[in-house]
């Protein structure tokens, strides 16, 4: 783990505040420093875009843990331009920007961005990678598994105020080409591709690779607040095409996909936050690829918020890919491994101040399927698992 870079880019984040002496630049950050190890099961894969969240031996402490760093500059009133930069463990925190757009006020109530931003499709969708910001040690993984985070467009915000209550309604429009596609592909090497020595033991994964383009995205998202109680609508269509490599076969000859297919997804939540009580459900749909779904309740007593969540993932596609399917614990007649799979997490967070938090959690992850999630050493396509979670998320 690249430490001496983490600890360099912490300390000129904490300086910043004497950086800016103009106040047209404002800087802030984030960041989590996870630790995770399996005390049951073969390893834990939390299932997070670009393929974090994986646990098998010892005591891990980088798959997770991240660093955000945000530059808003505003060039008048109206107009301002927001970047982000991250710095990720599963990719050896080596710098990618995040977010890179444009904000302009049209009015008091409405605003326009343009650029690169976070694609809002869920509950936690702007921040789920502020981990100060909600009580667990992650956002419940299992209904949080869209293989796209972000996308390039134009965004529309409108205000309203029905005195009663409010609500936010976003109209956003774009595309996004993801090549590799570091989820899907770490899915299908885990799910299909694991390899085995003599003695049946596990020994890695195939090298095959999954890219996936999104154009024509447009979506909706309406935001209403009434009291306590905060209703979340989003809903996103638009074209997708998939294509799946054989190891070697990148990028010439694609075993199969290659096809623009029209998509949609649908998330619905619902949350209550009263004094000490935060509960929420929240419910998605991806058009004949998965159902996902998790709910959670946490009471917050003076600096400890202790929590318990449930989650659920069902995959509804089963494809049949030529050649029938090159390993798994089903034939090529009924199609791909199904995924399905459960997990429940109790655990708790301690504020040590506003903007820092120590979390632990313990989770147990039930595989229900047919298909591997992660590794599987009895080739039984079960991988269920225990494993205990530590974290330290900060904001400055």
């Amino acid at each position: 783990m690249k430490i001496n870079n983490i600890l360099l880019l912490m300390t000129c984040g904490l300086l910043s505040a004497g950086a800016t002496a103009n106040d047209k630049i404002r800087l802030s950050g984030f960041g989590s420093l996870v630790g995770g190890v399996v005390v049951d099961g073969d390893g834990y894969w939390a299932r997070l875009p670009g393929g974090a969240g994986q646990y098998s031996d010892g005591i891990e402490l980088q798959s997770e843990s991240r660093l955000g760093i945000q530059a808003r500059y505003s060039a008048t009133d109206d107009l301002s331009v927001t970047g982000q930069l991250m710095f990720r463990g599963v990719n050896d925190f080596k710098p990618e920007m995040e977010w890179l757009y444009a904000t302009y006020n049209v009015t008091p109530d409405s605003s326009l961005k343009v650029g690169q931003m976070r694609l809002p499709v869920y509950h936690f969708s702007d921040y789920m990678d502020v981990g100060v910001a909600y009580p667990w040690v992650r956002v419940p993984s299992d209904a949080y598994s869209l293989a796209v985070t972000n996308y390039q467009g134009i965004s529309f915000d409108m205000n309203f105020d029905f005195d009663v209550a409010t609500s936010n309604v976003r109209l956003y429009a774009g595309q996004q080409n993801t090549d590799p596609n570091d989820l899907i592909t770490t899915i299908e090497q885990y799910k299909t591709e694991q390899l085995y020595d003599s003695n049946g033991n596990f020994r890695g994964v195939r090298g095959v690779r999954t890219t996936k383009e999104y154009e024509e995205l447009m979506g909706i998202v309406v935001d209403t607040n009434y009291e306590a109680f905060t209703l979340r609508l989003s809903y996103l269509g638009g074209k997708e095409n998939f294509t799946f490599y054989n190891e070697g076969g990148y990028p010439s000859t694609p075993l199969f996909g290659g096809e623009w297919v029209d998509t949609q997804f649908f998330d619905v939540s619902l949350q209550y936050d009263m004094d000490n009580v935060l509960a929420i459900v929240e419910w998605n749909e991806y058009d004949t690829i998965y159902e996902s779904w998790f709910a959670s309740f946490a009471y917050r007593m003076d600096k400890w918020t202790p929590y318990i969540f449930y989650s659920q993932f069902e995959g509804t596609l089963r494809f049949i890919a030529p050649g029938g399917v090159s390993s798994g614990f089903e034939d090529g007649v009924s199609g791909s491994p199904d995924d399905d799979y459960n997990s429940i997490g109790i655990g708790a967070k301690y504020s040590l101040t506003p903007y820092s938090a120590l979390k632990f959690e313990i989770l147990q992850f039930n595989d229900d399927g047919d298909a591997a999630v992660y590794i599987d050493e009895n080739q039984d396509g079960k991988t269920d698992s225990t494993a205990f979670f530590v974290s330290l998320d900060f904001a400055f």
